[in-house]
């Protein structure tokens, strides 16, 4: 409302019909100014519903992404207790595996010594046989045979 309107005087006052006409003008003019308010209000209702939406939207996505983390961390919790378990398990095993092996290889180890026990006796006792067989063959080329046919 920039332009301000004069009234033309008569002769008791302003002139009733431009006074009125000014006043259904600006009726009017109220009536749309208020139309907009309501349109701005409805719009401005509209607006803060859509944002209660997007907030609720908002708040139940981080609510989602919180609870996923969560969810997240008790899988990567669990991975790394069973892959820990999984770690004891084969150490355990190589234990058990290398346990068995120096109880084979101990085993082995006897066996091979008791096997050269068998063989230095055997050794000593086929020494002792040949000595006793070159004792015997030296008496015998110690006896001398008498001789039948001399030859003159």
């Amino acid at each position: 409302m920039s332009e301000l309107r004069r009234f033309n005087l008569v002769s008791n006052g302003y002139d009733c019909y431009q006074v009125n006409n000014e006043i259904d003008r600006l009726e009017y003019h109220i009536q749309e100014l208020n139309e907009k308010i309501m349109m701005y209000q409805k719009q401005v209702e509209t607006v803060n519903n859509q944002f209660t939406m997007i907030k609720k939207r908002y708040q139940l996505l981080v609510s989602e992404l919180s609870m996923r983390e969560k969810q997240a961390d008790d899988v990567a919790r669990l991975a790394l207790k069973e892959a820990n378990s999984m770690i004891e398990d084969a150490k355990n095993n190589a234990d058990n595996i290398i346990q068995e092996a120096i109880l084979e290889v101990q085993t082995y180890m006897d066996k091979i010594a008791l096997y050269n026990k068998e063989a230095t006796d055997s050794k000593k006792e086929v020494v002792d046989a040949v000595n006793n067989l070159l004792e015997k063959l030296d008496k015998y080329q110690q006896v001398e045979l008498p001789q039948l046919f001399k030859e003159d």
